[in-house]
């Protein structure tokens, strides 16, 4: 067979997967949006944001690019595969494509191959499509290549948009350009409302939720109560504990134990995304026994980590800078001047507590206790104190002298000194570290009453965990 007739074969037979892949979407993507008997499944806040940009493009034709980025395992393909169905009854079939590029990697056909395919089967050129189609790209990373194509659809396609997911550093693998341009959107672990209502189908008032973010960021809790209207009647403590333990990410809703397929989630980050991120395998290798370093709650320095796991300082710092780069942690640096801050390790937290619990758990460490319970809820606070820091734009630290309080919320002109502990909670260390900052604003988040001693309110932890 010549040349021209073995290019001739690959062509067909990539049409044939593209068309299967088309054929086949909507009963891949069914069990991402539907229950077993057909009900369909509750909806995370972010993707009235994703609807937003898809409306808009129907409208206007513009905003053409949009990157969905996020931890592994958050819900990202759920997204895609919900805005998949509310399409597919006013777009035809063939002009939503569906494609997880981890699919495609082993059969060797390139993102770019697989969109010439497309434009073969469709009988148009991208440039010159005659109606408007959504191209859904999955799991990016995967195509090292996928870049450049990416740039190359966005500046030559007409009536195309494109959603591309992938892990948190995808945005760091497109052209610098392109991503000033495109759309982002961040899918971070659920909120607790969002478990609340995912797991039990019960849904907090969002006018509630603003109205603690509010007393929350203005250190002011006067009157919240009055606006609970009961809604601390319909949980219960264990749901605040499971959320904690294993509530932080879409898996508990469908999986028989959750722990274990979360540290799968941690397991494939190593194996597939560290080596996509070109870490070594003797880096690699180690990686678990990090996180397990951090799971257990130690207050570690680089030189301790260093020692312990067998690798350079470099390393370690490189190894630490990926897993954040990855969102599976991310950290929290002192609070001082520079050189003080450059002097300190940062403390490192969990993006998912269920993260946590899956290291612990996996190691038979786990325990229902409150020194575990603390850590977790303490991952939850850093959680959303870090989404409140990217939203408002306010610097997130802790407090690195010895008594200090565990976080500082911080803008210009604004602060807020935050305590955590997951029974009864004291003054001296948020009256400490208040003191050093010039702060005139404190929260302890613990089990009890809400109340106010002098400048610093005492705010239950389930009242915290409906803020966001």
């Amino acid at each position: 067979m010549n040349y021209t007739k073995m290019r001739g074969v690959e062509e067909k037979l990539v049409e044939s997967i593209v068309r299967r892949t088309i054929d086949t979407a909507e009963a891949r993507l069914r069990k991402y949006v539907f229950t077993p008997t057909g009900e369909k499944r509750p909806e995370r806040k972010p993707l009235a944001k994703l609807k937003e940009e898809i409306e808009s493009f129907l409208r206007t034709r513009e905003n053409k690019l949009l990157v969905l980025y996020g931890l592994r395992g958050v819900g990202k393909t759920t997204m895609l595969a919900q805005i998949y169905f509310k399409l597919l009854p006013q777009i035809p079939r063939e002009r939503l494509v569906y494609v997880s590029l981890d699919k495609l990697r082993p059969l060797g056909i390139s993102l770019n191959y697989f969109v010439q395919a497309y434009e073969r089967l469709l009988g148009e050129r991208i440039e010159e499509f005659s109606q408007p189609t959504f191209l859904f790209i999955d799991e990016a990373h995967y195509d090292e290549n996928f870049g450049i194509t990416v740039k190359d659809l966005y500046d030559s396609a007409s009536n195309l948009m494109i959603v591309v997911t992938g892990s948190s550093s995808l945005p760091l693998k497109l052209d610098p350009d392109l991503m000033r341009r495109a759309k982002k959107l961040r899918v971070p672990p659920l909120t607790f409302t969002e478990y609340l209502l995912l797991k039990r189908g019960l849904q907090i008032p969002e006018e509630l939720s603003a109205a603690l973010k509010h007393a929350f960021l203005n250190c002011d809790f006067s009157g919240v109560e009055e606006k609970l209207d009961g809604v601390l009647l319909k949980f219960t403590e264990k749901d605040v504990e499971d959320y904690l333990i294993q509530g932080s990410l879409p898996i508990y809703l469908t999986s028989k134990n959750p722990l274990e397929d979360a540290y799968e989630i941690l397991r494939k980050i190593v194996e597939v995304d560290l080596v996509l991120e070109g870490l070594s395998e003797t880096t690699r290798e180690k990686a678990l026994g990090l996180l397990l370093l951090l799971a257990s709650g130690e207050s570690l320095a680089y030189d301790e980590l260093s020692s312990t796991l067998g690798l350079a300082k470099g390393t370690v710092e490189k190894l630490i800078e990926k897993l954040e780069d990855l969102e599976v942690i991310f950290p929290v640096r002192a609070y001082g001047s520079l050189g003080k801050v450059a002097r300190k390790t940062p403390k490192y937290k969990f993006l998912a507590p269920m993260l946590r619990s899956a290291v612990l758990y996996e190691f038979g460490l786990f325990e229902r206790d409150s020194k575990t319970l603390g850590m977790l809820l303490e991952d939850a606070v850093a959680l959303y104190l870090h989404l409140l820091a990217k939203e408002k734009k306010l610097g997130l630290h802790y407090d690195a002298q010895k008594g200090g309080a565990d976080f500082i919320l911080k803008g210009q002109s604004r602060g807020i000194v935050i305590e955590v502990g997951w029974g009864k909670k004291g003054l001296r260390q948020v009256i400490k570290t208040m003191k050093k900052t010039g702060l005139n604003c404190g929260v302890v988040i613990y089990n009890g009453p809400l109340k106010k001693k002098g400048e610093v309110w005492f705010v239950p932890r389930e009242l915290f965990l409906l803020m966001l």
